[in-house]
This record gives structure tokens, C-alpha cells and sequence, in this order.
């Protein structure tokens, strides 16, 4: 389950100098500005339509809406998202608006396999995807409309995908160097596999090595700390 620490009754995170991402999707109506609460403090930039949005969240009164035409979110280069061969927790929620392929999150070449990115495919059932390889598959198609939380991770070899605190069946085993010089996206097309995302995205973590789960847990019930 999520550990949290309560200082002065304020949550705190004890992996909090290993999160390499943390977006809130947080802020006003219609707004641009996309906030990394990490200690990185990486620059977002939206592209197309990417915004905040108030009508739908998880957490915050906010979230990031992508309407899967050009929309997507990007982050440059960093040795902080180079994942490495490691473990690692990439998780976040999700409702998805349509069905078809869709991108997530992914940091690699959008016209190849290469790198590695979370996307949905037609059904839509949540994939993780890594250099031309199927290494977690949900167990079956998400609703649109729901909120889901994900969290893809790789501890020692074994990866998992868990949704909402359920490990998936299908899991997949690789030490891979995760390493590349791509930027990352959210919400755009991924590592050649995938459209770019129809729906609503809140509380995005990247945490780099911690493996946070590694048997079912229950989801988050308040937003990620930022410390």
C-alpha cells in the first residue's frame, strides 16, 4: 500500500528524492501551465490544446485534458528520466474519452519502437510497451468515463502493471537500459505505438529507483505529497 509519512499532520513522501515527475494537473480553467512539483522542477510545454481542466479530477479541483488530436505534453531530455536498468514506478490516473489507440506517457522516438510508453490499445486495455515489446497487459478493457489509477513498475527484472491496486496477469521480465536521449511526452503518440490520448490525466508520478508496489495495494485516496 502507499507509504506516507505525517509531519505537523501534512503527508510527506519518504521516496520524495527519487520522484523524478510529480504533475498535479492542477490550476485554473482553460490554463496552459503545467506544474512539475518534483525537486527537478522540470519545464512542461502543452502542446495543441493540452490544458487544465476543472469540470473532471481525481484530486486538486483540476485536471490535464487532452482532446487526442495534437494535444500532448513534453519534457526534454533529462538524466533524471533516464530510467536506467533499475526499478522504477510510473503511475498516475487516467479517464479515457474514446476508444482507440492512445499514448499515455512514453519517452522515446515517436516513429519507432525505440524507448519505452504506457498506451492504451483499441479496447481500451492499458499496455506497457518497451523497444518493440508487450511487457504488461491489463486484464481488460478500461471504461470510458472511469477513473483509473496505473502504476507500471519494474522491480529487479519482473515488471508489473497494476490497476487500481490489482496486479495484472500478464507480466514481463527484462533488465533493459531504459536510457535515451528522447524527450518525454504525456498524452501524445508513443515509441510508434499509439495516437494521441482522448481523455483526462491527474497526479502523474515518475519515481525512479523504487519499485513503490509489489503486491496489490489500495490506490491513492489523496494527492501525491510534494515533499
Amino acid at each position: 500500500m502507499p507509504i506516507f509519512v505525517y509531519i505537523d499532520g501534512e503527508a510527506t513522501d519518504p521516496n520524495f528524492a527519487n520522484v523524478s515527475l510529480l504533475l498535479h494537473m492542477d490550476g485554473a480553467d482553460g490554463s496552459t501551465t503545467f506544474t512539475d512539483n518534483s525537486s527537478i522542477a522540470h519545464t512542461v510545454t502543452p502542446n495543441g490544446n493540452a490544458q487544465i481542466d476543472t469540470a473532471q479530477f481525481k484530486f486538486g479541483g483540476a485536471s490535464g485534458i487532452f482532446d487526442g488530436t495534437g494535444d500532448f505534453l513534453q519534457i526534454s531530455d533529462h538524466s533524471s528520466l533516464d530510467l536506467g536498468t533499475g526499478n522504477f514506478t510510473i503511475e498516475g490516473w487516467v479517464r479515457p474519452n474514446a476508444t482507440g489507440i492512445q499514448g499515455i506517457i512514453g519517452k522515446g522516438d515517436p516513429t519507432t519502437t525505440s524507448g519505452w510508453a504506457l498506451f492504451f490499445n483499441s479496447g481500451p486495455n492499458l499496455h506497457v510497451f518497451q523497444n518493440g515489446i508487450y511487457r504488461c497487459t491489463s486484464n481488460s478493457n478500461q471504461s470510458t468515463g472511469t477513473w483509473y489509477h496505473f502504476a507500471a513498475v519494474r522491480n529487479g527484472t519482473t515488471w508489473t502493471l497494476y490497476i487500481d491496486g490489482v496486479a495484472q496477469t500478464t507480466t514481463g521480465t527484462s533488465s533493459d537500459n531504459l536510457d535515451n536521449a528522447a524527450n518525454l511526452r504525456i498524452g501524445g503518440q508513443l515509441t510508434g505505438v499509439g495516437g494521441d490520448f482522448n481523455g483526462w490525466l491527474d497526479d502523474i508520478r515518475i519515481t525512479k529507483g523504487v519499485a513503490r508496489y509489489t503486491s496489490n495495494f489500495t490506490p491513492p485516496t489523496s494527492a501525491f505529497p510534494n515533499s
